[in-house]
């Protein structure tokens, strides 16, 4: 097998980032850089992920490898394998149920040989779990765990020993058929049960029964005994609870009869209050009044009140001294300009004759009637034409003839033009020059009144001229707004009008009134209906009663009546139970069959456990012989890496040293020998194992504490191991980089 490249969208640290692998890849980076991280999720990307649970982080590898950007949680690794390309691809979720992997070809197309969620994948490469491919082909940083093997590596140790490899010994088979076997008649977990368990457990039921096999006879005639009595007691449950239908019934009725005297009141006080703003409102209707147009007047109303007050205030301040006379002459000035502006817009300058003054005669009444009547005849005389020739005709002459001379008499003319007309354009030169010196003689009067006021020179000076007609328009257009508001007001019944503002706020809130009294109306008269007035004073509110205290009573003894009925089914139910399990003969007949059942069965479970000692014993005596492989490509790597070489292994895979006639655990050595024989025994186990498929290897900077010396052999034995096996070597030394 080969790995070609993988893309982590998201796994610890990495976030979106792909990397392509070699024969043997070299990945030299800082400490921090996420090396263990990229191992972990080749790691996850063949296995799959444990279901972490784990409280700590370092011990829960789903919540430490998270993405820590957030995102999708996995990535794809592509492989070769015979020849074949494969990607799968993983999204890991918080558990396992949650993942989701799938294995594709190079034509895209899913494989489904290595699990429908790509759960085999690993199992099916390489022939070991999760666990074996950790403790064999991925050498970690630092003390590498030597405390044996796992079961899953021991089983294809023996296998290579049994078949050259191919799959389990023959004693693992028949040790998990006895297995199989025993756990079928002596379960060795509950609450799981074998066959003898369950036959121990139903005889013991059977003795229980038939201890309580007497006693049901006499419980059963005293349940039944209390069922009739508890029949008495519901009969008398019946009765009361009849009893208090009736006066829940009648007292209703009368509570009823004396809400509804209650909302007749507030009906007629309603009334009355709905009455009263009738009369406020007149002839118009509240719910279609829109008093918006009148509250924007309002508001304008106030606000030209306001303006008028600071105007007769600037007003009211007296000029005196030289800005008083030079704002006199200014304003002298501007009306001598304006006079002399209304001259010369009535007698322009022309080269031709001048034309005399246009005449537009006054439309009088008679001139009006005249043109009426013109018209009258002329339409009649044009209708008369077809019967009466003569008279329309005559009719229709004195029209046109009438319409004639009005028209001739309103048409504009202009007056004949003498010699005092000819002679006003050398009047007109004069004025002209006359315009210009005032003209003049103004702009000097303004530059000396800025000059005074501290004003720019061209700045406009306050005419109070204008604002004396901005308070003549203010007060016009107050008088036009206060009548037409006063005007509004007076359609409805307001005592006296003070303010305004404070009328249009209880205008609104008479509307508001109206509709909500009128609404109350509608209310109490749905509720009234179906009462007549006698009804309705046929009781006095003040004999109302507690229905709520009478249903209370009644909740009571039907809880009551209900745990009555439930304890008699109960009684009921029990004594015929009783009765059906009373057939003592039918447990003893059963108890006679298990009984030869489980002797039959016990003297099988004893030749099971007696075969499986025997068996087991073999396999014991086999273990040393199934080592001898790991042990011998362990020394052999500890010889070129220049270690010790009287290594020997103990049946469980712990390695031990041979030293002064003892045999001492690698406790007693130092962790850079310790770190030598994990490494190679990974290694010589890589080389048992996988001797079908070869595995890559993944060294996780595992040469930290080796001296110099032998650093420099571990990397050339790394470049040796390459020809065999794809490598994938992190480090964060430059001096261990290979």
């Amino acid at each position: 097998m080969k790995i070609l490249s993988c893309y982590i969208t998201g796994f610890g640290k990495f976030s979106n980032q792909s990397f392509t692998f070699a024969d043997l890849t070299v990945i030299k980076e800082d400490n921090g850089w996420g090396k263990t991280t990229l191992a972990a999720f080749i790691r996850c990307m063949l296995f799959g992920m444990s279901a972490g649970r784990g409280k700590a982080v370092e011990e829960n590898a789903r919540a430490h490898y998270a993405p820590w950007q957030g995102g999708t949680y996995g990535g794809t690794l592509t492989f070769a394998v015979g020849g074949d390309t494969y990607r799968v691809e993983r999204v890991f979720g918080k558990t396992p149920m949650q993942d989701v992997g799938r294995v594709y070809d190079k034509n895209n197309m899913q494989r489904f040989e290595f699990g429908e969620r790509a759960e085999r994948l690993g199992e099916t490469l390489f022939g070991v779990d999760a666990d074996s491919y950790a403790r064999s082909v991925y050498i970690p940083q630092g003390e590498i765990e030597t405390g044996g093997f796992s079961e899953d590596i021991k089983s294809r140790l023996l296998a290579l020993l049994s078949n050259g490899g191919n799959g389990e010994t023959s004693a693992e088979r028949a040790l998990q058929k006895l297995d199989d076997a025993d756990k079928k008649l002596r379960a060795k977990r509950r609450p799981a049960k074998g066959k003898l368990d369950e036959i121990d457990e139903r005889l013991e039921e059977i003795a229980r029964q038939k201890d309580d096999a007497d006693k049901n006879a006499l419980l059963a005639r005293q349940l039944r005994a209390q069922a009739a009595q508890i029949e008495q007691d519901i009969a008398a449950c019946n009765q009361k609870l009849e009893e208090l239908d009736r006066r829940i019934e009648s007292v209703s009725r009368r509570n009823e009869l004396a809400a509804a005297r209650s909302a007749h009141a507030r009906l007629t006080a309603a009334k009355d209050e709905l009455t009263r703003l009738r009369a406020f409102f007149g002839e118009h209707d509240p719910t279609a009044l829109n008093v918006d147009g009148l509250q924007t007047a309002v508001n304008e109303l106030y606000q030209c009140k306001e303006r008028l007050r600071e105007i007769e205030g600037q007003l009211s301040v007296p000029i005196t001294g030289e800005e008083g006379e030079l704002r006199a002459q200014i304003t002298a000035c501007e009306k001598t300009l304006s006079s002399y502006d209304e001259i010369l817009s009535k007698t322009e300058k022309k080269s031709a004759k001048p034309k005399g003054k246009k005449i537009v005669p006054k439309v009088t009444r008679r001139m009006r009637w005249l043109l009426i009547l013109s018209v009258t005849a002329a339409i009649v005389g044009a209708a008369l034409a077809g019967t009466l020739f003569a008279l329309g005709l005559a009719l229709l002459g004195a029209g046109a003839v009438g319409m004639l001379v009005g028209f001739l008499c309103i048409l504009p003319r202009r007056e004949k033009v003498g010699k005092a007309a000819q002679e006003d354009t050398s009047a007109q030169d004069e004025i002209s020059r006359l315009y210009d010196e005032t003209y003049a003689e103004l702009t000097n009067l303004q530059r000396r009144l800025a000059a005074l006021t501290g004003g720019d020179e061209g700045a406009p000076i306050t005419d109070r001229a204008a604002m004396e007609n901005e308070r003549k328009e203010l007060c016009e257009k107050i008088r036009v707004k206060e009548g037409s508001v006063a005007a509004f007001l007076q359609n409805f019944a307001f005592g006296q009008i003070y303010d305004y503002r404070a009328s249009l706020d209880q205008l609104r809130e008479n509307i508001a009134r109206y509709q909500t009294v009128r609404g109350d109306v509608q209310e109490y008269e749905r509720s009234l209906q179906g009462y007549s007035a006698d009804e309705i004073f046929s009781v006095n509110p003040e004999e109302m009663g507690d229905v709520s205290a009478l249903k209370a009573q009644k909740l009571a003894w039907s809880q009551k009546k209900e745990e009555l009925t439930g304890q008699r089914s109960e009684q009921i139910a029990d004594a015929e139970n009783l009765v059906r399990r009373l057939d003592r003969a039918a447990l003893v007949a059963e108890e006679n069959m298990l009984t030869e059942e489980k002797a039959r069965l016990e003297k099988r479970h004893a030749a099971i456990l007696a075969a499986r000692t025997i068996l087991l014993r073999a396999k014991e005596n086999m273990a040393l012989r199934y080592l001898d492989p790991v042990e011998k490509g362990c020394r052999h790597y500890l010889g070129v890496l220049g270690g010790a070489e009287n290594l020997r292994f103990a049946a469980d895979g712990t390695p031990v040293y041979e030293a002064f006639g003892a045999y001492r655990p690698l406790g007693y050595y130092s962790v850079g020998s310790k770190e030598l024989v994990g490494l190679c025994t990974r290694v010589a186990l890589a080389d048992a194992i996988f001797q079908k498929q070869p595995p890559v290897l993944i060294f996780d900077d595992p040469f930290v504490n080796l001296d110099d010396k032998k650093t420099e052999r571990a990397k050339a034995l790394v470049k040796e191991l390459s020809k065999r096996y794809q490598i994938i070597y992190l480090t964060c030394k430059s001096e261990r980089k290979i």
